[in-house]
Parts: C-alpha cells; sequence; structure tokens
C-alpha cells in the first residue's frame, strides 16, 4: 500500500502535470506594455490569453481554440483568423477594441468599461451575455448599436451589476437586449427562449409519457 508521504507526492506530481498540460495548451500574453503594430502567430487549437496587458495593438493570426482578456486596458486585436469554439470571453478591463473578420458565437462580457467589436455584417454576429458593462459599441458592417448597463439600469432601478446578466442577440434582423434567465440545464436564455424550451420540454415529456404526437391528433 502507498504510504501518505507517496500519496501527496504522486497528486502534486499529478496536480504539476495538468498545470503544465494548461499551459502548454494556451498562448498567455501577460503585462505587455506599450507594444504596437505587432503581429502575433498563435498556433492552431491553443486558447489565446490576455492578462494584465496595457496600451497595446496586436494582429492576431493562425486559429485559437478561443479567445480570453483579463484585466487589460487600452487594448486593440485584429483577429484575422477564426475562433475555432466561436468563444471570447472578456472581464475587468477598459478600452478594448476587437476587430473581427470571421464570426464568433458567444461573447462573454463582465465588469467592463467602454468596449467596442466590429464585425463584417450581422450574419457574423452569434449572442453577447454581459453584466456590469458600460459603453458597449457593436459594429455590424455599417450599423452601429449602443448599449450600456447603466442605461438598462435607468429603466429598472432594482438592477444590481454584481448578479443581473443580459443577453444581446439578433431578433428577425434586429440587435436585441434582453434580460437573462437560466434555464433547468443552466444555460442563460431569454423569456422568449424559455418558453421555446419549456414548450419542447412539454413535447418530448408527451412524448415519453406515450402521448399523442401533435401531427396525429384529430381537429375537434
Amino acid at each position: 500500500m502507498m504510504s501518505v508521504k507517496d500519496q501527496i507526492k504522486a497528486l502534486n506530481s499529478n496536480l504539476a502535470i495538468k498545470q503544465n498540460a494548461k499551459e502548454s495548451a494556451t498562448h498567455l500574453i501577460k503585462d505587455a506594455k506599450d507594444v504596437i503594430e505587432e503581429v502575433l502567430e498563435v498556433e492552431d487549437r491553443k486558447a489565446l490569453y490576455f492578462l494584465q496587458c496595457e496600451n497595446c495593438v496586436y494582429t492576431i493570426q493562425g486559429k485559437p481554440i478561443k479567445l480570453s482578456i483579463e484585466k487589460c486596458k487600452n487594448l486593440t486585436l485584429k483577429i484575422e483568423g477564426k475562433v475555432l469554439t466561436g468563444m471570447v470571453d472578456i472581464w475587468k478591463s477598459e478600452d478594448i477594441h476587437l476587430d473581427f473578420d470571421r464570426s464568433v458565437s458567444v461573447f462573454q462580457l463582465d465588469s467592463i468599461k467602454t468596449i467596442s467589436i466590429r464585425m463584417p455584417d450581422h450574419e457574423y454576429f452569434g449572442s453577447m451575455v454581459w453584466a456590469g458593462v458600460e459603453g458597449i459599441k457593436l459594429h455590424l458592417g455599417d450599423d452601429t448599436h449602443e448599449m450600456s448597463y447603466s442605461q438598462l439600469q435607468v429603466r429598472n432601478p432594482e438592477l444590481r451589476p454584481e448578479t443581473d446578466q443580459f443577453k444581446t442577440t439578433l431578433v428577425n434582423g434586429s440587435v436585441k437586449t434582453e434580460a437573462i434567465v437560466r434555464l433547468e440545464n443552466g444555460y442563460p436564455a431569454t423569456r422568449a427562449e424559455e418558453a421555446s424550451f419549456q414548450r419542447l420540454e412539454k413535447k418530448k415529456d408527451e412524448v415519453l409519457r406515450g402521448g399523442a404526437h401533435p401531427e396525429n391528433e384529430e381537429d375537434e
């Protein structure tokens, strides 16, 4: 039987292996200052992570698996390749400017002051889940859409930046921002999406219980 000392050594070894694997799978840019017009080549399928960078301008080439930005200020990125998962996370940052050539499925934004996102057209934009963000400018082709937490709070003073989230999506070609509710599976959704989810779950439940399919029901 392995001794307690050996178990602890094995555990520490496993933790070190996991940490090294995480680091090797991430292209980390940390504490960069005053970098102007630099081309950054990212290995395909590596996560790209900017941490505590200030006054920097990068052109991103390659196909990062995702893009994360934390505690950065005055950071400008032109992303020429595709973000493979379509996931972009940004939090606790200020003056962030992003220019995408390809589509992005989900932006996750939290505690940001001033951010602009530019995409070639409406069809490149999936959705944006955000909380406590001021000064969002979403450029879709020639159209610009602006939104801020404070604007929503004027309409609803009971909102709290640390708890209330919003989801911005395209509805019939128009940009729409709605408060978020959590579905039973934890997925963030709008009220309309929640109602659709509940209808779908009800139909599934009817099928599992042996109920008639709607298309087989006779008109009364």
